[in-house]
């Protein structure tokens, strides 16, 4: 097999390497980090484990000429620039990020070198365009029509290490998920489109229940809308949502902290600890509790969860922060990663739910689902890490085998690309659960 590059060696890498190590791949792993990368090489004789910084360009521009392929796990900002040079060299990429408008303008100049830039191969994205992809193409084979299709992804703690009470752990640092609570949306449902503003988010939320996982909370991430076109849907579809999931609770809480202000990214003074902080940034009064002063802007009866929440994750203690303006978000972060942690053992989950309406040729309605449910491993592997990275790891595989033939700035939602990735994936124990019923 070919050398492939990967780019970055983060919490997900490792399932990638092992993969593409298996299968006879020579592959350099950079990172910032020498120990990282050499700990997920582990000595191999394919492997090779650099350090290296993306800003040293022609360092970059030289790897990048080195191998046949590049993956890239590096944030989705540098993903033009290392398109850039996979375009000046001939190189194919692969990444697990959504398509950025940078990345999209360079369709025309892979297509005309014959190089594959195949993007949105992780979770979510990927598997989640995979699997409806799968199903929407064969609704339309059998001549059926789409209604309404409604898709859901969540990375949560598996049910036995659920032992907190927001149902939610990271495994590295929580900005991220905590910035996207300030994301506005917007869906279809029932004909008629659904603005929501940020500071709604959490009120959209429904209840799910997905066969084999639970009972969820449901609410919307970002623009659905935007998959009429990238999935080919039917412009008079009357429903079409995409929503992220969680567990019981979640949406009160966080609700209630966009409220109190806890989710604003703008540094301010505040205070030495994170009590003094928290109360300084609700106006509590003198000899007023955060938790108290949380409880009273929020209208709330005593005991009120989100409430509790605050005090529960640290924020009315006096652990100390460093001198300086702080923003609210970064303290509620700092706290959560110090209490929502996975625990020695202890395995994540990840369940992705789509739901699909649809008119028969013959004139009947059916109603098909397709689920995955995932666990880690105790100690071993995340579901988080194996879904993100393995079908970025088997596009790599299939490319330089030239199974996969499809050139320019791609993603996998077309028979060609999606059939023998979820082909493999089902190999490797990830595969969904496809079910039909009349309705």
């Amino acid at each position: 097999m070919a050398r492939i590059l990967v780019l970055g060696a983060g919490m997900v890498a490792g399932p990638l390497v092992r993969y593409l190590l298996d299968a006879g791949a020579d592959l350099s792993v950079t990172s910032l980090d020498a120990a990282e990368a050499e700990r997920l090489v582990g000595g191999h004789a394919r492997g090779r484990a650099l350090r290296f910084d993306l800003a040293d360009d022609d360092g970059l521009s030289a790897l990048v000429a080195a191998h046949e392929l590049t993956v890239s796990l590096v944030p989705y900002a540098f993903h033009p620039k290392v398109a850039g040079h996979c375009l000046r060299h001939g190189r194919h990429l692969i990444t697990a990020s959504y398509v950025a408008p940078a990345m999209q303008e360079l369709d025309a100049a892979a297509r005309a070198q014959g190089l594959t830039f195949l993007n949105e191969l992780g979770l979510d994205p990927g598997i989640d365009h995979m699997s409806a992809m799968r199903v929407i193409d064969g609704i339309a084979a059998e001549g059926g029509r789409l209604r309404s299709f409604r898709s859901y992804c969540g990375g949560l703690p598996a049910p036995d290490a659920n032992d907190n009470p927001l149902g939610y752990k990271f495994s590295w640092a929580p900005r991220g998920v905590l910035l996207a609570c300030r994301n506005a949306a917007r869906y279809r449902r029932e004909g008629r489109e659904v603005a929501v503003p940020a500071e709604r988010l959490f009120r959209e939320m429904h209840l799910l229940h997905v066969p084999g996982a639970g009972d969820f909370e449901a609410y919307p991430n970002r623009d659905s809308l935007v998959y009429l076109d990238a999935y080919g849907l039917p412009g008079d579809i009357e429903t079409l949502f995409r929503g992220t999931l969680r567990n019981i609770g979640w949406c009160d809480t966080l609700h209630a902290f966009g409220r109190l202000g806890l989710l604003d990214d703008r540094p301010r003074e505040g205070g030495a600890t994170r009590r003094a902080f928290v109360r300084s940034l609700l106006g509590a009064a003198e000899g007023e509790s955060a938790r108290g002063a949380a409880t009273r802007r929020l209208g709330a009866a005593p005991g009120c969860l989100p409430a509790a929440n605050l005090e529960w994750l640290g924020l009315d203690d006096d652990a100390p922060l460093p001198a300086g303006p702080r923003a609210p978000l970064d303290v509620l972060g700092d706290a959560m990663l110090g209490k929502l942690a996975y625990g020695p053992g202890q395995r994540d989950m990840v369940v992705m739910f789509h739901e699909f309406l649809h008119d028969t040729a013959a004139g009947g309605r059916r109603r098909t689902t397709s689920r995955l449910i995932a666990c880690g491993e105790p100690d071993g592997d995340t579901a988080m890490a194996r879904t993100v990275s393995l079908p970025a790891a088997v596009a790599a595989k299939l490319v330089l085998e030239g199974k996969l033939a499809e050139r320019g700035v791609l993603r996998p939602v077309t028979p060609a690309i999606y059939g023998p990735v979820m082909a493999e994936l089902a190999a490797l124990g990830i595969d969904c659960l496809e079910e039909t019923e009349d309705c």
